[in-house]
């Protein structure tokens, strides 16, 4: 029976759209047939109905009590009869936190619905300082943000901020138990708890026109002299247009609110207005929205409260790209609100907002679970595999197949139809072209359902299949992007305007134009006077090193330090050939150094009687890269690692273990590909050129190496070596995890990849890209082998970022100092606050300093696997010829994996060519003569080496 029998009425309404009886049928089975409960907080309040609590209802603590990770605290809530009420914390976060921490609220020894398992507890944060330095271009740079670490009540929302109102709870007659639990790291302060009066928002009354001033007034305020924030990610940029104000041709002026980094719901800004009269006054935005054919939503509050319905969640509609527009709230008829103002000052808030549309991102959300599950379902019926010339008969094993895809079917059209109301083009909008194209799949679907297991691929998880599609649509749908110019208040209309003129435009065209050739700013050089730094980094982490430089290290030693903008670090080369390099280059990849060092451009540090103690701070393995002939070369600056990530939700739905080694891994795989799922590894991402970490972890893992004892041939024909090569192959040839992924960011978060190897940016994006999956994952260490001593050995090939002293500089010992300096435990640690706290949360620093590292603002079960891991780095070490032993090791992998070549023929073929090519490399730079025979040793350093010359220095 389908879901329109189930009802009794026709699927779709006159206009073609399901109507709401039918999408919501449609809903309700996809959720009651999901074996994983995911009650919302929208479904929750469907299904109850009670009375608001009438009077808000208050426990408070003696003392503040500090909730550290996982740790609860229950407060008793009485109440007269069972209610309905939203609740609030009197909370204090504690000082150096810098990502929210997340609560999970239970009622009565219960988590009543998703959302409350996630709850959001925002950080204020202001601009230091109004009066905006500038950075070493003469541009305007950001200020530091400072949090506000006193106590203050919050609403509970969700972390996602699903619904524009704090979320609300059912209370029963009786004293009702509410524990709190913090699943954070960082430690929070509460002391009170309150149930208060839901929010209740009357519709807009227009005022009588004789209560508006004819006194004409307009106050405006620039989006940069906002006063306050709830996210730090949230921040101001320049615009470089004479659209908006300030601008100037050639410096940059920070000028808007970068709709880039306010685009997640629950965003809040704050800004300042002042009203000479109390009256009435319209509210006007110059703004801009890129997003294409859709609007984005806001909501509007003045002095922390939100005036009327109609301006909860306010659509602002696209401008297009590059174009700004003024809009004043108003109705749907043009006619503009009126808001009344007492005379004074007042703080107007905007808050992102995806409310308008969580019906739908909810919906869609169900539908990638279920789709996912769905197709497990069917996996176990077919096999992995799927057999195209079997006459299939999916319904006789799956008897609601056609019912679900119905469900399908209804869904998306009922998501088509709830957004299109926000879009100028209506369903065609370029915003909902995926939807489109996944609806038209499962009606193709839906004509032949016993044939499914043969489109399977385009049901889920390949690209282009129908969860890609919606994952896409809901990335896009959930994205509120708006960037802010400036706001009016005015009793009359506005004075802003949305675009300059065409005079204006062309004048600074011209203006900008001449300066791109006569400005030198941009252009390195050096100043005689200062020591140079050439950082191969974004202006953004340029201009918050030279402010901590100028604070601490220059007041300190008295050294003045220039530190500017590498763009390329092939710029290098060409300024050592003109006698024009840098004193301190930073930023560097990890092969650079070496090519330096061997070619005599580069200082040896290990020259200064502290290097090998300042290095105590660091992981030894991190040196292997900056080693020749005995000294090193460089100092490692940043880290990247590799770890195993995992689902917990589906670890704990299917009752698996989280693996510890490989063997753990193969033992895991039968169970995971059973249900269509994989593990991921990294040779499977990126080009068709495969680089060490992804191809040569395992030969140090079975107590392999690269090179054989002399360091003028590959050791890769060794025992050890082949057997690591051999497992790396086998993985993909004979347990089939998968050879090329394009993204493992969305197979993650889709459950099709549900574990695998994640390096730093992979964290970091699932971290921050990809909020649903809040308590849904962890990390583990990365996977092992089990040596003779039964110890689990864990070596990983990681490369991070150096920093190097050039032999030409004239200022060796103040270049040292500099570097120690930098490297420092205290500094590091200030650099990857001051950073995160004024950019946001995707800028996380992970330094090599790993006393910096256990202090940095990470999660703490996150920061103990990355330190856990670091131990085991241990990097490739340089000899020339390098390249074609990389190359080849490619080569072998793609050869054994794609053509089937035995291992070790694949082995002997590549070992010719690198060895070949070693060889007269050596000889090139004297290590050999043309004979091959040796007139220097060459010798290769490795880890061990390392942690004795580490050893050593602490003994001293």
């Amino acid at each position: 029976m389908t879901v329109a029998m189930l009802l009794g009425c026709a699927p779709t309404n006159q206009n073609n759209a399901p109507t709401e009886q039918a999408a919501q049928a449609a809903y309700q089975l996809l959720a009651t047939t999901l074996n994983q409960g995911r009650l919302t907080h929208l479904d929750f309040w469907r299904t109850h109905s009670v009375e608001p609590v009438k009077s808000d209802v208050e426990t408070t603590l003696d003392e503040a009590v500090i909730l550290n990770a996982m740790e609860s605290i229950t407060f008793d809530l009485v109440m007269e009869q069972s209610v309905q009420a939203q609740l609030q914390a009197l909370i204090r976060v504690t000082e150096r936190t810098l990502i929210n921490p997340i609560l999970r609220v239970s009622i009565n020894g219960a988590i009543p619905y998703r959302e409350s398992a996630t709850v959001d507890v925002p950080i204020r944060w202001q601009d230091e300082t109004k009066k905006f330095s500038l950075d070493s271009y003469g541009d305007e740079s950001l200020p530091n943000q400072v949090a506000d670490n006193t106590f203050r009540f919050i609403d509970f929302f969700n972390n996602t901020y699903s619904t524009s109102r704090p979320l609300s709870y059912l209370f029963e007659k009786g004293v009702n138990k509410v524990t709190i639990t913090n699943v954070s790291s960082d430690p929070i302060e509460i002391k009170t708890l309150r149930a208060v009066v839901p929010w209740q928002l009357p519709a807009y009354v227009a005022p009588n026109i004789s209560n508006i001033s004819t006194n004409d007034f307009e106050w405006k305020v620039n989006a940069i002299d906002y006063v306050s924030k709830n996210s730090s990610f949230v921040r101001l940029s320049s615009y470089a247009s004479v659209s908006v104000s300030p601008y100037d041709p050639v410096d940059k002026k920070l000028n808007v609110i970068a709709g880039v980094s306010w685009s997640k719901s629950g965003q809040a800004v704050d800004f300042p207005v002042s009203i000479p009269q109390s009256g009435y006054y319209q509210l006007s935005f110059h703004y801009s929205n890129e997003k294409p054919d859709f609007s984005v939503f806001r909501s509007i509050a003045i002095d922390g409260e939100i005036p009327f319905k109609e301006v909860e969640s306010y659509a602002f509609t696209p401008t297009g790209t590059g174009k700004w527009e003024v809009e004043t709230l108003k109705n749907s008829n043009g006619e503009p609100f009126w808001f009344y103002f007492e005379k004074g000052e007042h703080t107007l808030t905007l808050r992102a907002e995806t409310s308008p549309i969580q019906q739908s991102l909810d919906t869609m959300q169900l539908m990638i679970d279920h789709i996912n599950q769905f197709a497990l379902d069917i996996r176990k019926i077919t096999g992995k595999e799927v057999d195209r010339n079997r006459t299939w008969k999916l319904t006789n094993f799956l008897p609601q197949t056609a019912e679900i895809l119905e469900a399908y079917e209804i869904s998306l059209e009922s998501v088509l139809g709830q957004t299109s109301a926000f879009a100028p083009n209506g369903a065609d909008s370029a915003t909902l072209s995926y939807l489109q194209k996944a609806l038209f799949k499962i009606r193709k679907m839906r004509e032949k359902p016993d044939e499914l297991p043969l489109y399977l691929d385009d049901l889920y998880s390949q690209t282009g299949s129908v969860t890609e599609m919606i994952g896409i649509s809901l990335t896009e749908l959930s994205n509120q992007s708006l960037s802010l110019n400036e706001i009016a208040v005015s009793n009359k209309e506005t004075s802003m305007i949305a675009e300059a003129g065409w005079t204006s435009k062309v004048g600074a065209g011209i203006q900008s134009f001449v300066a791109s050739f006569t400005s030198k700013k941009y252009v390195a050089k050096k100043d005689p006077e200062m020591l140079n730094v050439w950082v191969n980094r974004s202006i953004t982490y340029v201009d918050t090193m030279q402010k901590l430089v100028d604070a601490d290290f220059t007041v300190k030693t008295g050294i003045k330090v220039k530190i500017s903008v590498m763009p390329d670090v092939n710029r290098l080369i060409l300024a050592n050939a003109a006698n024009q390099s840098p004193d301190v280059a930073l930023g560097l990849p990890s092969y650079m150094p070496f090519d330096f060092a061997i070619r005599g451009a580069a200082y040896p540090l290990s020259d200064f009687d502290d290097y090998w103690k300042v290095a105590g701070t660091m992981t030894p393995g991190a040196f292997v890269p900056y080693l020749y002939e005995g000294d090193a070369y460089a100092l490692p600056e940043t880290l990247d690692f590799h770890t195993l990530i995992y689902r917990t939700d589906i670890f704990n739905g299917l009752n698996l273990d989280v693996p510890d080694t490989w063997q753990d891994v193969l033992d895991l795989l039968p169970e995971l590909q059973r249900y269509g799922m994989n593990f991921y590894y990294l040779t499977a991402g990126g080009g068709s050129l495969k680089w060490f970490y992804q191809t040569s972890p395992f030969i140090y893992q079975y107590g392999g190496s690269l090179y054989d004892s002399s360091g003028y041939r590959s050791g890769i024909d060794s025992v050890e070596s082949v057997a690591g090569i051999r497992f790396l192959a086998e993985l993909f040839t004979t347990y089939s995890i998968p050879e090329q992924v394009p993204s493992f960011y969305n197979s993650f978060r889709y459950g099709t990849l549900p574990v695998g190897i994640a390096d730093f940016g992979t964290y970091l994006q699932i971290k921050n890209a990809a909020p649903e999956l809040a308590g849904q994952w962890a990390l583990a260490p990365y996977p092992g082998t089990i040596n003779n001593e039964g110890e689990v050995v864990r070596w990983d090939i990681v490369n991070g970022t150096s920093g190097m002293i050039f032999a030409n500089t004239e200022k060796p010992q103040q270049s040292w100092d500099f570097m120690k300096w930098w490297m420092e435990t205290e500094t590091q640690t200030s650099f990857a606050y001051n950073l995160q706290s004024t950019y946001g949360p995707e800028y996380v620093w992970l330094s090599a300093n790993l006393e910096a590292v256990a202090n940095s603002p990470i999660e703490y079960e996150d920061k103990l696997v990355i330190l856990e891991q670091s131990k085991w780095l241990n990097d490739v070490p340089r000899t020339p010829g390098q390249y074609m032993l990389e190359r080849g090791m490619s080569d072998i992998w793609n050869t054994t994996v794609f053509d089937g070549t035995p291992v070790r023929i694949a082995i002997d073929r590549q070992k010719q060519t690198i060895d070949r090519e070693i060889r007269r490399k050596m000889i090139e730079f004297g290590f050999l003569d043309r004979n091959g025979n040796v007139i220097k040793p060459y010798k290769v350093f490795d880890v061990n080496w390392i942690k004795e010359q580490i050893e050593n220095a602490k003994e001293e």
